[in-house]
């Protein structure tokens, strides 16, 4: 039995040269069910989530001598070819997510926008939980790691490959639609 307190590197190396192939089991049981939570914000059903973290370690053992210990900790690294995956998945499925035109967020107040996160009543928080639930995957994805996850900026582009100004500007719209959603919701529209 191996220790707990190994590094990921530790076992990389184990499994790359010294023939310890089992050994990725090690990192496949510390980082599931984190995957599994990360995979889950972008593919809602709980099947496909599954499947897909599943593909994900399958397809990081084949490239695993590609990891680059210098660059990102292995789970970002992991969370990066998650994203991917996610991405191709959502891309072949028929929903509609929730929008709105240029003209409908410009009309959004900054100061209300800045302050949606910070729902404090039970109807409000319940209708931000659905205005999440109903974004794209990748504007889903961003809110989950930016305000519930505290993830940076910097780590988040680390993994979707887009620049942080950039993801902090979609920040900025994306809580002036969920701002938009819940108003219209509390007015009945």
């Amino acid at each position: 039995m191996r220790q707990c307190d190994e590094t990921d590197q530790q076992i990389i190396e184990r499994v790359l040269y010294h023939g310890h192939g089992a050994d990725y089991a090690l990192l496949v049981d510390r980082y599931g069910a984190r995957l599994f939570a990360f995979v889950v914000t972008m593919v809602t059903r709980r099947e496909d989530a599954e499947e897909l973290a599943e593909d994900c370690f399958v397809k990081a053992f084949g490239r695993l001598g590609e990891y680059d210990a210098t660059r990102s900790s292995f789970y970002t690294w992991l969370r990066c070819i998650a994203y991917r995956l996610c991405l191709d998945h959502v891309r072949r499925q028929p929903v509609v997510w929730l929008d709105m035109d240029e003209q409908t967020l410009q009309a959004v107040p900054d100061k209300a926008a800045e302050l949606v996160m910070d729902a404090e009543d039970d109807r409000r928080i319940r209708l931000l939980t659905e205005a999440i639930h109903r974004l794209p995957p990748t504007e889903r994805l961003l809110v989950q790691q930016f305000y519930f996850e505290q993830q940076s900026l910097n780590d988040i582009a680390e993994i979707t490959g887009t620049e942080a100004g950039t993801l902090a500007t979609r920040l900025h719209r994306i809580r002036k639609k969920l701002y938009q959603y819940i108003i219209m919701k509390e007015h009945g529209k």
